[in-house]
């Protein structure tokens, strides 16, 4: 049996340790150095430092090597030449490490920290493979024409009519988001410039307010311009010199007007409530804005979004989250009723038993009564035949309705093309092309305009109501060094121009007001050339009969 002495010739793993075991552990004389401490300098009152020897007081171990340096940078000890026997207390040349000698481990390689052991570096466990270091995947990347081939969503889509008619441009959004797509920026802003537009066009024919569809638009354009700018890629500057906001809205405050708009919609959440779930869908997207850059914007985005959630949730609770609506269990180990028959073949079988009831019932009945009709046909043949004169009722002729009446009155110029008659909402709208009216950038109205005037002023004195002329412009801007600063300014001249020819020529001129929309209501494309001609253009608005409170008998003999 092994003496715990026998310990000491193995190590850490069990092996023998390399050389002759050294028989006596003898002390050497201190050197002329013990005297330093680990940093190098001398101590303090002739003492030596604890801190600074090794341990057990042998200044074998720990000793500063023979280089020329101490461990952590004292004055070296004078070097000598190599003894050709062992260290004094260590027989057979073997040292222990520290001492100058060769390590039994090798030369001290930094490069080898960290590494096996060993000739072949696979150390003590040969056979465990050393685990390779996993590589990053690349994701593929999406071509930008197929992202924005977007399927219409059709009965799929949702309820709100502002997130439907977005839905193919909120998923292209969504595509982006992920910046696994090949961003190319000049086709990607005609394609979102013309999402817009259909966006616009869209929410107006389900019947949203003008207004509400506006705001939308705005925090749409601010939700692509704040997504695409913020996404990698070498040509962004193009959509920060022409984004979707500065595009539609002459503004470059989106960052910091689609919160203001949020805000205002949180004011009365039930009557914007389509608006405040489009905005939620825009921040769950990515819309950072303001805050993208401001201390805590992420803390305080998460709120906004949690404000209007919940405000949405009051005005629209959630359903019952049960999965299963009867959640009811079954009570199991009772008696079946009617003994071992089940419920439903009882039922079956009264069923059929009523339905035999009735049938014989009905056949007694229809025998009886043929016989009882025969008796009457022949007591009543000798009776004289009962004539009833009818008078025939008055013929209802209906009302032809106002707007077929203008489009009769003005048959000829709309089969000519100078003018086009359409319901407007409230307004039955007489719509009148610039090139008639006015010179490219003039608002004098041209002479040739006063027998159109006149055909019009005839067809306004027969049909009561206010009127209200619009000029309305096409997209592109003014220089502004002119007499007009923008397009609102030439929209509203150009209708001022046109109500000071019709007001002479109308019984009541006090009927007209006058308002510029600019480029605001646009009825064709801008970025083609006849659209633009189209939506330059002035409006005589007619109030349709209904939408206005009829002036008393006394004042409209005044």
């Amino acid at each position: 049996m092994a003496g715990k002495d026998d310990d000491g010739d193995k190590t850490v793993f069990g092996g023998p340790l390399p050389g002759q075991r050294p028989q006596d552990w003898a002390r050497p004389a201190p050197g002329p150095d013990d005297g330093r401490t680990a940093i190098g300098g001398p101590v303090q009152g002739g003492s030596a430092s604890p801190f600074g020897q090794p341990p057990g007081g042998n200044p074998g171990w720990g000793s500063p090597p023979a280089e020329g340096q101490t461990w952590i940078g004292g004055p070296a000890r004078p070097s000598q030449p190599p003894a050709p026997q062992g260290h004094q207390g260590y027989p057979g040349g073997w040292q222990p490490p520290g001492q100058g000698g060769h390590s039994p481990f090798g030369p001290a390689d930094p490069s080898q920290i960290g590494r096996a052991a060993g000739p072949d570096q696979r150390g003590f466990f040969p056979d465990i493979a050393t685990q390779q270091a996993p590589q990053n995947r690349v994701a593929p990347r999406i071509p930008q024409a197929q992202a924005m081939q977007v399927r219409d969503l059709g009965a799929a889509s949702s309820a709100n009519p502002l997130i439907a008619s977005a839905a193919p441009l909120l998923i292209l959004l969504g595509r982006l988001r992920t910046g696994l797509v090949e961003l190319q920026v000049a086709p990607l802003m005609e394609h979102v410039t013309r999402e817009i537009d259909r966006f616009e066009r869209n929410a107006l024919s389900h019947g949203v307010n003008p207004h509400e569809a506006l705001v939308a638009k705005y925090a749409l354009s601010g939700t692509a311009d704040d997504i695409v700018q913020n996404l990698p890629g070498a040509d962004r500057g193009n959509w920060q010199q022409y984004s979707m906001v500065a595009r539609f809205f002459h503004k470059r405050d989106s960052g910091v007007g689609f919160f203001q708009e949020a805000e205002k919609a949180l004011y009365a959440s039930a009557q914007n409530y389509n608006l405040l779930e489009l905005m939620l869908v825009c921040l769950s997207l990515g819309f950072e804005g303001q805050f993208r850059t401001m201390p805590n914007g992420a803390a305080e985005l998460s709120r906004i979004r949690s404000a209007i959630y919940e405000s949405l949730r009051r005005v629209n609770p959630r359903p019952d989250e049960d999965i299963s609506v009867m959640w009811t269990p079954v009570v199991q180990g009772r008696a079946r009723r009617f003994g071992a028959i089940p419920v439903p073949a009882v039922a079956g079988i009264a069923a059929v038993a009523l339905v035999a009831a009735f049938a014989t019932l009905l056949t007694l009945i229809n025998r009886d009564a043929a016989v009882a009709a025969e008796d009457l046909r022949g007591v009543a043949l000798d009776a004289p035949a009962i004539q009833i004169d009818r008078t025939p009722g008055a013929v209802y002729v209906a009302e032809i309705p106002q707007l077929q009446r203008i489009r009769d009155a003005f048959a000829a110029e709309i089969a000519d093309g100078r003018v086009g008659v359409e319901a407007k909402g409230d307004y039955i709208a007489i719509r009148v092309g610039n090139l008639q009216l006015f010179d490219l950038g003039s608002v004098t109205v041209k002479p040739g305009f006063a027998d159109l005037a006149t055909r019009i002023a005839e067809v306004l004195n027969a049909e009561p109501g206010p009127i209200l002329i619009e000029g309305h412009t096409d997209n592109v801007p003014v220089s502004g060094r002119g007499r007009f600063k923008d397009n609102y300014q030439i929209s509203a001249a150009r209708a001022e121009g046109v109500a000071e020819v019709l007001k002479p020529l109308l019984k009541d001129p006090a009927r007209v007001t006058t308002e510029g929309r600019g480029e605001d209501d646009p009825v064709a494309d801008n970025a083609k050339p006849e659209g633009r001609d189209a939506n330059r253009r002035v409006e005589i608005m007619l109030a349709r009969e209904g939408t206005y409170d009829a002036p008393a008998p006394q004042e409209a003999a005044n």
